[in-house]
């Protein structure tokens, strides 16, 4: 009950099919391939309990943020599907997907291989997240494990294909970055 908005309850989802011939489990990621990041349209469907109760109080047409609370907090979740079935019909060799939401950058590793995510140019975060971290007095840390802090999707490519899939993502997405590359296991992410 403590997670309805006024009485309600909103929920969404969406889903699709793939064949199975067709999955990209990240098996075939490996050392040297380049991470993609692409950017989020702020807090996405993640962390709201937190977020309502570190903006408790504040204005919903407080516009410190350069535009009023209200309209950020219900800017729509992004979804990556035009940008990442262009790339995936286009000649670049796709080695893992990985939606950005709880847990964040982690999520790289429900990719299957056994590699170690280096993430040294992290996208920056949208400032409703400092907001929030200065508000409810939380560490950085545990705002990278709430929420995706700027980077929503990561798509993980051959370094030989970093150009291509760069240039072909940034036309949906002008500030997607390489925000870092893919080592030797044990599996694992590090974020400096």
């Amino acid at each position: 009950i403590g997670d309805l908005v006024k009485g309600f309850d909103i929920a969404g989802a969406c889903f699709g099919t793939v064949r199975l011939d067709s999955i990209i489990d990240g098996s075939a990621v490996g050392p040297g391939d380049a991470i993609i990041g692409l950017p989020s349209s702020g807090i996405h469907s993640n962390g709201y309990t937190l977020a309502r109760s570190a903006l408790d109080g504040i204005a919903m047409d407080d516009d410190r943020l350069g535009r009023p609370l209200g309209d950020i907090l219900i800017e729509p979740t992004e979804i990556y599907v035009r940008a990442v079935m262009e790339l995936l019909d286009s000649p670049v060799e796709v080695h893992g997907l990985a939606h950005i939401t709880s847990g964040g950058l982690e999520n790289l590793l429900r990719l299957k291989a056994d590699v170690a995510y280096q993430v040294t140019d992290p996208l920056p975060p949208q400032p409703v997240f400092g907001l929030i971290a200065d508000r409810a007095g939380v560490p950085e840390e545990e705002m990278y494990e709430v929420f995706n802090m700027g980077c929503g999707f990561c798509c993980v490519v051959p370094a030989d294909d970093e150009k291509e899939a760069l240039e072909l993502l940034r036309r949906h997405y002008p500030d997607a970055a390489v925000i870092g590359t893919v080592g030797p296991g044990p599996k694992s992410v590090s974020r400096s």
